[in-house]
């Protein structure tokens, strides 16, 4: 049996005791208001977490950036990851590389991603199949930019009115498909007399034409060097031939948008950092191109002198895709239904930026 304990040893228990509890208390207290400030809100974001913003938590708030490497290659994103931009507006942003835009908005469906980015097309076709919204554009084109983007043919074709029957190379679900249908109607060809070959990154393309698997295939941006490489190979042409304008935008996940409303607008100033540090910076922006994704450094130079990034949404900017939204349900190729108004959310870089948004619900 235990001897008792003295007055002394329990006044020094009890006391122990005392603290002990005291700390957990306090502890626990403070966690809770660490939580609460964290989440601002008790809603939680569309992967489940707790929501935060940069201004309750006090720190970095993480964002997964889903980026193409096609086309441009997403360059702002990547210089204002480089550049520091991003950490010095408090985001801490995660960056995972995609052939096509239509790859980044696949992986944001999964919630692979937070963030996606497509050309106008894909953009389009994808909207209706979850709950995101766009919060920018990102690339409109002009004449100069339009240049860059050619068509390529191999074999005995001279003219374009010589694609009837040909083997008509395009990435699936891009907006080359519409370019070759807005094309092709402008010809006067119809689709029935062609035959489109699908292939899903630039390599397959190349390896596709190399092959004489394919006759004729859309490239541009820094790729065209790499298409330009294949045997016989002949430049007929550019984009501006085909009457088409492409622009591409950012979209973000819903629930993501609505729990870091503030991240959204932190970010999209460090990717107007971004845009505004190219110009002055090109050669180094062309070896961060080949170091990261590997595009040929003389293509991403080219491609410099005429990219056209953008930040900001207009109202031409929502008419474009209005129209190409009703040519899409008037083929039948939109098989989702929405409105394309409730897929637009701008406030935030409205935030950001007022005078670069002049579109209004």
């Amino acid at each position: 049996m235990n001897k008792p304990y003295s007055s002394l040893r329990l006044i020094r228990t009890a006391t122990a005791g005392l603290l002990v509890f005291s700390l957990a208390a306090l502890a626990s207290a403070c966690g809770a208001a660490a939580d609460k400030a964290a989440s601002g809100s008790p809603s939680a974001s569309a992967g489940g977490a707790p929501a935060q913003t940069t201004e309750a938590a006090g720190k970095s708030v993480k964002i997964r950036f889903g980026l193409d490497t096609a086309a441009g290659g997403s360059l702002q994103f990547r210089q204002a990851q480089e550049q520091g931009f991003f950490k010095k507006h408090g985001v801490e942003a995660e960056i995972s590389n995609f052939a096509y835009g239509i790859d980044t908005i696949n992986a944001l469906l999964v919630q692979r991603t937070d963030t996606a980015m497509a050309a106008d097309y894909a953009l389009l076709n994808s909207l209706g199949k979850g709950d995101m919204k766009i919060v920018s554009t990102l690339t409109r084109a002009t004449e100069a930019s339009s240049k860059t983007t050619v068509l390529l043919v191999k074999g005995n074709i001279a003219k374009p009115e010589e694609l009837k029957g040909k083997k008509l190379g395009v990435a699936r679900g891009t907006v080359y498909e519409y370019v070759w249908a807005k094309f092709l109607e402008k010809l006067k060809i119809d689709e029935k007399d062609v035959k489109m070959v699908y292939y899903s990154t630039p390599d397959e393309a190349i390896v596709a034409l190399t092959k004489g698997e394919m006759d004729a295939v859309w490239s541009g941006g820094a790729l065209l060097e790499k298409f330009l490489k294949v045997d016989g190979i002949k430049n007929l042409g550019d984009m501006n031939q085909t009457d088409v304008k492409i622009s591409s935008f950012q979209v973000v996940d819903a629930g993501y948008l609505k729990n870091n409303a503030q991240t959204v607008t932190n970010y999209l100033k460090a990717v107007k950092e971004g845009i505004d540090y190219i110009p002055s910076h090109k050669e180094q922006t062309a070896e961060l191109a080949f170091r990261d994704i590997k595009l040929p450094k003389e293509g991403v130079l080219k491609d410099l002198d005429t990219q056209n990034y953008v930040l900001g949404f207009t109202k031409e900017d929502y008419e474009h895709l209005e129209s190409m939204k009703t040519w899409l349900e008037q083929k039948g190729i939109l098989k989702d239904k929405y409105e394309l108004k409730d897929k637009i959310d701008v406030e935030a870089l409205k935030a950001a930026f007022p005078e670069l948004v002049t579109y209004t619900k």
